[in-house]
């Protein structure tokens, strides 16, 4: 039986967590336990047990008198998590370059994420990109360091899932960086590729302005006035 609640929740708090992502529910949006655990087809006590791991995550809030809320998307925590980021992926993509072989498995990914573009599917192009990231931590045996970075970019995917929802957003370019990052890679060049992933993972900070103009009520932690200058 305790085995079976420990299921139940997992499968609540990985549903929950995937809809967060990509803001099928929206920052701000007002939830329940029990419409969640209608929607799900899951009992309320895994429900709410995957609720209280959310809101110690920081994606979900509860307003006394209120109700519960999704957060919206701390603009500062995301930015601090791409410095992080930042900081340990030039690291990875330089190890990659000076030793790693080649992965066939990312020029397959370079194609889903064409397919995917085309067909404007945001959470699987999302997923790919994810994923093509990750195969190179996976290829200089640094998965675990992955994995760690997760439990700290949740704010960052949130923007970053977001962004792909922008339809102005630069599809091709996205496409386009990977496969120069991929080509300098399995050329051997660190230098090379430890600037077009520097450029690459900078990105965020240039379609900043783009997205809290298409999205002002989903961010909070916003830049004022004085950080502007």
């Amino acid at each position: 039986m305790l085995n079976s609640l420990v299921s139940l929740k997992l499968q609540a708090y990985a549903t929950i967590l995937k809809k967060i992502i990509n803001t099928e529910y929206k920052p701000g949006q007002r939830i329940s336990e029990k419409e969640l655990g209608e929607e799900l087809n899951i009992g309320r006590t895994p429900v709410r047990e995957a609720l209280l791991q959310l809101r110690q995550e920081g994606l979900i809030n509860v307003v006394p008198q209120s109700g519960t809320y999704i957060t919206k998307i701390d603009l500062e925590v995301a930015v601090s998590a791409r410095f992080i980021r930042e900081s340990i992926e030039i690291r990875i993509i330089k190890e990659a370059a000076a030793t790693a072989p080649a992965s066939p498995r990312l020029h397959t990914i370079l194609n889903n994420q064409k397919f995917f573009s085309k067909q404007k599917e945001f959470e699987r192009f999302f997923a790919e990109d994810e994923a093509f990231h990750e195969e190179f931590y996976r290829m200089t045996n640094h998965q675990q360091v992955w994995d760690w970075l997760q439990t700290i970019n949740m704010q960052l995917n949130r923007f970053r899932m977001l962004r792909l929802k922008v339809v102005e957003l630069p599809w091709k370019t996205l496409i386009d960086e990977h496969q120069k990052i991929l080509t300098a890679v399995e050329q051997h060049k660190p230098a090379e590729a430890e600037r077009l992933i520097e450029n690459h993972l900078h990105l965020m900070l240039d379609e900043e302005g783009a997205l809290l103009k298409t999205f002002p009520d989903y961010f909070t932690n916003l830049p004022t006035a004085e950080d502007a200058e």
